[in-house]
């Protein structure tokens, strides 16, 4: 996955279509991301209303859509929550349809079983169903949540879905188009022995979180009890009677080389970005001090408007690149800048000159753009401490 700045935590958006989905094939993925210090966001698009019931309490809910879907409601929630609390959107609803856009629901499209094995097409599909809705409906909705997270990658099924089922396959073309359209890496869910994985996630370690939220799933899957003599083995009997394994790691392969993420401070920046960068900061520099020389000595009913305002441009200038770039270069640079174009200005004049007076706003015109400048070259780097501190907190989350 893309690595993200160190001013901020990666930020991975995990698209599914039904609540089940995210925790059987991705959930290892998204408690070691959230145990690392990530920011997880979980995107479902439908409640999975034509979903089984498969326990003799829950046997009566069958076939009643909205009382199926209010059921698996819970269940991510509690499935979520074990995994470590990423957050949840909806397609359709808020963070992930565009605000001009009224909120809407997409259903489960449903399925059947192929003489292949592999899922196909139900042939009774609502007319609100995934499937049933204008792709490029989803594929907005779907970078209205890109948007809405600050999403660094987009996770989702490859393109047969996993298994063919149809709502798979529909959230796998939508979140590929919605991540290419947002500019963003786009992966996809494979099976560990595929001949094409770029990523490998070893997802042991979180065993017991993944085994709590597959168990909130009652009604989909039966979890088998745990193997005293192999604790970490996980495995549950699906609706149609066939028995899955949690694997050891979790595979994933980039759909393209992700787009690169453009520089955020000095440090990042090519040389011949550096360079420029250095090269802008002594034109903004001349231009502040010959600026601040010709008008530091204006007033306004008798207030010193010229020397206040000057020095706060210098001020916000200075202090601004430091904070943006994290550069001592390019704030020495507009400082030294500054200082030469009120000195190349000032004597022209010679010892009369017009320019910096002798009087309170020529002496703080002549010595606040040094002062602020060396005050803010003087400030330490913070973003170090910070990074180390998340690490640390990341360590001790993960030796608990």
């Amino acid at each position: 996955m893309s690595k993200a700045p160190a001013t901020r935590p990666e930020r991975v958006l995990f698209v599914h279509a039904h609540p089940d989905d995210e925790t059987l094939s991705s959930g290892g993925t998204i408690a070691t991301l959230l145990e690392l210090g990530a920011e997880v966001t979980v995107l479902t698009a439908t409640r999975g209303e034509r979903g089984e019931m498969l326990t003799e309490a829950l046997a009566p809910l069958a076939g009643d859509g909205p009382r199926v879907a209010a059921h698996r409601e819970t269940e991510i929630a509690a499935a979520l929550a074990a995994l470590g609390g990423p957050a949840h959107l909806w397609l359709g609803g808020r963070g992930a349809r565009p605000t001009d856009l009224p909120e809407r629901r997409y259903t489960d499209s449903g399925m059947q079983w192929g003489p292949d094995g592999r899922a196909t097409a139900a042939d009774d599909a609502p007319a609100d169903s995934l499937t049933a809705a204008d792709l490029g409906e989803v594929v907005d909705d779907l970078r209205a949540a890109i948007r809405s997270t600050g999403a660094d990658a987009v996770v989702s099924y490859a393109d047969d879905g996993g298994y063919g089922h149809p709502d798979h396959v529909r959230v796998h073309h939508a979140a590929r188009y919605a991540a290419r359209a947002e500019e963003v890496p786009f992966s996809m869910i494979v099976d560990p022995d595929a001949p094409e994985v770029d990523l490998t996630v070893d997802v042991v370690p979180v065993r017991e979180k993944v085994r709590a939220a597959v168990e909130q799933y009652r009604s989909q899957v039966t979890v088998d009890p745990v193997d005293p003599a192999d604790p970490q083995r996980l495995t549950w009997v699906m609706p149609h009677g066939v028995r899955q394994a949690a694997p050891a790691v979790e595979a994933f392969r980039h759909d393209a080389d992700p787009v690169p993420r453009a520089p955020e401070t000095f440090a990042e920046l090519s040389g011949q970005g550096k360079v420029t960068a250095l090269v802008v900061a002594a034109v903004a520099g001349l231009v502040v001090g010959g600026l601040g020389t010709v008008t530091h000595q204006q007033t306004l009913g008798g207030f010193p408007v010229g020397m206040v305002l000057t020095t706060l441009i210098v001020l916000g200038l200075v202090v601004g690149l430091r904070l943006l770039y994290r550069s001592r270069a390019m704030v020495a640079t507009v400082g030294i800048a500054i200082i030469v174009a009120t000195q190349v200005l000032s004597s022209v004049g010679g010892q009369s000159s017009p320019l910096v007076l002798a009087n309170v706003a020529g002496y703080v015109w002549t010595f606040a753009p040094a002062a602020i400048t060396a005050f803010t070259l003087a400030w330490p780097d913070l973003s170090g401490l910070r990074a180390r501190a998340a690490a640390a907190r990341a360590d001790e989350r993960s030796a608990s």
